[in-house]
């Protein structure tokens, strides 16, 4: 696979020596998750001499790696003729692909005139242009008024019909729906499918309104999640192969290191072989522990329980615990929970049914008592954001008593949907302005903490703990004997984190560093079928780099455990 996009983003660039510690990191990664080489994307300045500054250091990240790195060049549109001399020399003589354009740092919109020196020139030299690309709903446009969106790609594609224009990172937070169909009808613009939304239905709607071949493999430094999104497409092997190999084709003559036709056709078989071996369903053991069923209000995910199986047969998914999506939006989400059994009759033996419960609503305790004793009901999931209650509030240190009062784990789940890309008539507690769908903001962990501490005898699965995931565990299940103070008290109950939810751009370091600081006894698996792409997540697990026995414990093993399976 190429990806068109990756933020060098390294602290001592200096040396060679350094600059081969983030080769050498990015290698790693890349044959774990079967990813060939990407294209870098580095810093841009205020002046020419800094631009310049920049696309060398690039350009010889490219040539002392020309098996694993492309380049982009930048170039501040403000700088005028001298930033287009810049550009067209970055691609000449340093042989960078084209033309990088975020407006974090410049501030300004791919349609503002400044741009259009720079749009001709990649016209000129026949060369791509990719643009940092949200359809944020708001008030994320507020905040930021010069971000490009959709519409700012249309009317630049309209203007150069022949400049190629790549609209980067589909999924990193907006509409993507919207998106898609908005630049579908623009033969020249590509969609680069990057980002941290693994929503599933996204790249089979692009394939079905763009074609294929408009679709290009993109990571933005996302790596694992990227990788797994094409891994897991509803798409057949040979068009995902297509797609993993389509920005080689956007590549000038001067790229000395671009593949030759038959290498390429070559990895493209291979990759459709991969892809074709990887829709196999896994074998080992898998609960997804974050999982549900029914309707959800603003896109139709096959979210029946007969279409969860058929989900989690394709991948090997053995069962799951199972809660109401309706629930999240009744004013009583007692409805959910009886629409929910209701639902999974007959596939009791793989689906495990959690009660939603909100803890603010009239008679919550009795409606989770009847849950648990009389319909058999084995734990709770909380949704503090939809139901619109604190997570230190006295109701919720409440439910967590009750909870461990009937010896149920509860699961405290933040948000289910990626908030920058909400119905803009839903707004959350917990998401203001740009706040990331899959965490909590800090001042929220700290409340997360202490409703973990004030009922310790509760089992607790916390989904939602993004880079706080290691704080959790230790400020909650470890002694602190750093102070003049004991700080002894620790946790009873069990205290789980949701690994799909940690911030994870790198399966070996970072997964390195949640096995070292969580370790795989507080994990959990939780893609959230379905609603996401499993592949996606299950990444994290299948290149945790521990034993087959601990990334057991993370598959399944701890969350069985839990519930006494």
């Amino acid at each position: 696979m190429i990806d068109c996009h990756f933020h060098i983003w390294t602290q001592d660039e200096s040396t060679p020596e350094k600059r081969a510690e983030r080769a050498e990191q990015f290698r790693r990664e890349a044959d774990a998750l079967g990813i060939d080489r990407t294209t870098l994307i580095g810093e841009i300045g205020d002046t020419v001499e800094e631009c310049r500054e920049h696309n060398r250091m690039v350009a010889k990240y490219v040539d002392e790696h020309p098996d694993l790195f492309y380049g982009w060049a930048r170039v501040h549109p403000s700088l005028g003729e001298k930033g287009v001399e810049e550009f067209r020399r970055a691609v000449e003589e340093d042989g960078l692909v084209g033309l990088k354009h975020h407006f974090v740092g410049t501030e300004i919109n791919i349609t503002d005139p400044e741009f259009r020196p720079l749009a001709e020139a990649a016209v000129d030299m026949d060369v791509p242009i990719i643009s940092h690309v949200m359809q944020n709903e708001e008030p994320y446009p507020s905040e930021r008024p010069s971000e490009a969106r959709s519409e700012d790609v249309a009317e630049l594609a309209t203007q150069y019909p022949d400049l190629k224009l790549i609209s980067a990172h589909l999924s990193a937070g907006g509409n993507w729906e919207h998106r898609i169909r908005n630049i579908a009808s623009h033969d020249n613009v590509y969609l680069d499918l990057s980002g941290s939304n693994c929503e599933a239905g996204q790249i089979e709607m692009a394939a079905e309104h763009l074609g294929v071949d408009r679709l290009l493999f993109g990571t933005d430094t996302w790596l694992s999640v990227c990788a797994g999104k094409l891994d897991a497409a509803d798409l057949p092997p040979a068009d995902r192969a297509q797609v993993a190999y389509n920005f080689e084709h956007l590549l000038h003559d001067g790229i000395e290191n671009r593949l030759s036709e038959d290498e390429r056709e070559a990895r493209i078989e291979r990759a459709t072989e991969r892809f074709a071996d990887l829709d196999e369903p896994y074998e080992e053991e898998i609960v997804d522990a974050n999982a549900y069923v029914g309707d959800w209000p603003f896109y139709p995910f096959d979210a029946s329980a007969e279409d969860l199986i058929e989900r989690m047969d394709e991948n090997g998914v053995d069962r799951a615990v199972v809660s109401s999506l309706a629930a999240a939006f009744y004013r009583d989400p007692q409805h959910g929970n009886r629409e929910l059994l209701e639902g999974i009759e007959g596939y009791e033996g793989r689906l495990i049914p959690f009660a939603t419960i909100d803890p603010t609503f009239p008679g919550w305790e009795d409606d989770l008592r009847h849950c648990i004793e009389d319909l058999g009901m084995r734990g709770v999931r909380m949704l503090p954001a939809y139901h619109d209650y604190d997570i230190d509030a006295p109701e919720t240190e409440e439910l967590l008593e009750v909870c461990a009062e009937l010896d149920v784990p509860a699961m405290l789940v933040p948000a289910l949907e990626d908030q920058r890309g909400r119905h803009p008539r839903v707004e959350l507690r917990h998401f203001e302005g740009m706040g990331q769908a899959k965490h909590w903001r800090n001042d929220a962990i700290d409340d997360v903490i202490d409703l973990l501490m004030a009922v310790p005898d509760a089992d607790v699965v916390v989904a939602g703990a993004w880079s706080a995931g290691a704080r959790i565990v230790r400020e909650t299940t470890t002694v602190d004997r750093q102070d003049v103070r004991l700080h002894n008290a620790v946790r009873s109950g069990e205290t789980l984190l949701v690994i799909d939810d940690l911030f994870n751009y790198w399966t070996q370091t970072q997964g390195r560093d949640i096995a070292e600081q969580i370790g795989t006894d507080h994990l959990v698996m939780g893609p959230r079928l379905p609603l996401k792409y499993f592949d996606a997540f299950y990444t994290y697990t299948k290149n945790l780099p521990v034993s087959e026995a601990e990334k057991d414990r993370v598959r399944s093993g701890n969350i069985l455990d839990l519930l006494d399976e």
